[in-house]
């Protein structure tokens, strides 16, 4: 289930979000119904919820000013806006602050019912993923043999030739491992060795083959992406290289 508040200053309106709509069959557990948003942001202490319903024209702090209030506190959170305003300016505000949907009064409980259910499944697909992509990370951690990206000199062994030869390769995937298309003769080729031999100096120097190290270098860093509620799942895989 996902928590939603709503931010509604007309009482009749309010009420009949709350009453009109089986918010439980779409998914949603209703944390509260605010007149206004002074009133959500105080309940934020107590509740943090996934969707905002708000209306604009509100006393005190408008929707639009709510909205990015709540963004700068949760950046993941996802904002319907319900108004009878319908001029473009809103309409420009609300699509720089990444509103959701922008849906008109009078209400019509069907649609907002619908509007609800698209957020509901793009909250959920987003859990996944990111459920999906951490357990990832974690099977790559197991699976690959625990040494950090980038090893000190002084752990290598080989000679001076080769460590510089890997330390070139090195160098040259850190730079392009967010490519998709990244292979193995990239790396050869851009520090002019075969890619058998190259595979092969690089597991003696660092013990991982050049394939298990990109593989290592993007888990790493989709694991301090991750750390950011504001980074969306695709956004991250684009960033190391995956498709999705």
């Amino acid at each position: 289930m996902f928590k939603m508040i709503i931010a509604e200053d007309v009482k009749i309106v309010r009420e009949t979000l709350v009453r009109s709509i089986n918010w439980n069959a779409l998914g949603i557990t209703l944390v509260g119904a605010a007149e206004n948003g002074e009133e959500v942001m105080a309940w934020l202490d107590q509740e943090e919820p996934d969707l905002l319903l708000t209306d604009i024209g509100m006393p005190r702090m408008n929707g639009l000013e709510l909205i990015e209030a709540m963004k700068a506190r949760k950046p993941d959170i996802r904002c319907i806006i319900l108004s009878g305003l319908s001029e473009f300016e809103h309409a420009r505000q609300a699509v720089k602050l990444q509103v959701l949907d922008y849906i008109l009064k009078p209400i019509d409980t069907d649609e907002i019912a619908k509007v609800v259910t698209r957020a509901v499944e793009a909250l959920r697909k987003e859990r996944e993923e990111r459920r999906g992509l951490a357990a990832a990370e974690q099977a790559a951690k197991e699976t690959l043999p625990n040494l950090p990206v980038a090893l000190p000199p002084g752990e290598w062994t080989g000679s001076l030739k080769k460590k510089k030869l890997v330390e070139r390769a090195i160098r040259y995937v850190k730079e392009e491992y967010a490519r998709r298309d990244l292979t193995l003769a990239d790396v050869a080729a851009a520090v002019e060795l075969s890619e058998k031999y190259l595979n092969l100096l690089f597991k003696e120097v660092t013990g991982l083959t050049i394939n298990h190290w990109i593989i290592r270098l993007r888990m790493e860093e989709a694991g301090r992406l991750l750390k950011d509620p504001a980074m969306k799942i695709y956004e991250i895989c684009d960033r190391i290289g995956y498709a999705d």
